[in-house]
């Protein structure tokens, strides 16, 4: 990899490709470590055009397949909208929780719905056990690759649906997904959650333009009142996203002991700018 420069000015990037081959990508704006990353794994296939891959282009794409699963399994344009969401920042403070939460850093995490795995990566690098799950996808391909690179070739990663002999797990990570399931299936999911881990830390999120289509409407007061009369809450918050949205955090489980109860009430406060601020790892 090399920066190419015009009378001083930095105007491309240049990568070298598995075949051996040269790429160039645009240098307008930050880029982050994740997008090269994303370039080598797709290689020629690659379009710098769809780093800022938003809603609408997400749509678009969505209607050109006939099921969800067709889209999520074929379709590469979600790969950059993962990747440029998860630079927003939007999931912090569930990170600051957890930090706080395990600073020995002992808890298996299972990744539930972990696309293409950013924030199990994180949590990987920052030292804690983790596994991942997802269903069969362009994401988990591209998850798989991405392991690969780091040499944490042992690390679990899941097809969902989830079959037996999964140990229980003393987190269970579930950011952002319940939007992506049909209303209908959303209580049976909570309670599947709860049944593979200690704790399960989930998000809610109140999205009020969310269709039926790439993103399901969520009833954020219906399910937390669901979690509240089944399960111990240990934790609960509510914050705005960059998008507009709101989100609510959860954290529950059953049989917690209580020496766990003591766990932090509020994670500390981030901005929620692009990427770490400088101070992250490369997910």
């Amino acid at each position: 990899m090399m920066l190419q420069q015009l009378d001083g000015v930095e105007v491309c990037l240049s990568v070298t490709l598995p075949d051996g081959t040269w790429m160039q990508l645009p240098t307008s704006g930050p880029l982050h470590p994740v997008w090269i990353e994303l370039a080598c794994y797709l290689g020629k296939a690659f379009r710098a055009e769809w780093c800022t891959a938003d809603d609408r282009l997400v749509a678009e794409e969505f209607a050109r397949y006939p099921s969800a699963e067709a889209f999520y399994r074929e379709s590469d344009v979600y790969l950059y909208h993962l990747i440029g969401y998860w630079l927003e920042g939007c999931k912090r403070p569930a990170h600051a929780w957890v930090l706080q939460s395990t600073p020995n850093k002992r808890a298996s995490v299972l990744d539930y719905g972990c696309g293409i795995g950013c924030d199990g990566l994180w949590l990987l690098d920052a030292g804690y056990d983790v596994s991942f799950a997802d269903v069969p996808s362009r994401s988990l391909d591209f998850l798989r690759w991405r392991l690969r690179q780091r040499c944490y070739l042992g690390t679990p990663v899941h097809e969902l649906p989830l079959g037996g002999g999964i140990a229980p797990h003393t987190f269970i990570w579930c950011m952002d997904v319940l939007e992506h399931v049909p209303p209908a299936e959303h209580e049976a999911l909570l309670a599947h959650l709860a049944s593979l881990g200690l704790f399960v830390l989930v998000n809610l999120i109140d999205d009020k333009t969310a269709d039926g289509t790439v993103h399901h409407p969520v009833d954020v007061d219906g399910l937390t009142q669901y979690v509240q009369q089944r399960w111990t809450l240990v934790y609960q918050d509510y914050y705005a996203r960059p998008d507009g949205s709101k989100t609510r955090l959860l954290c529950y489980g059953a049989d917690i002991p209580a020496a766990l109860m003591t766990l932090p009430t509020a994670p500390q406060r981030l901005d929620a700018g692009p990427g770490w601020g400088g101070k992250e790892t490369t997910p």
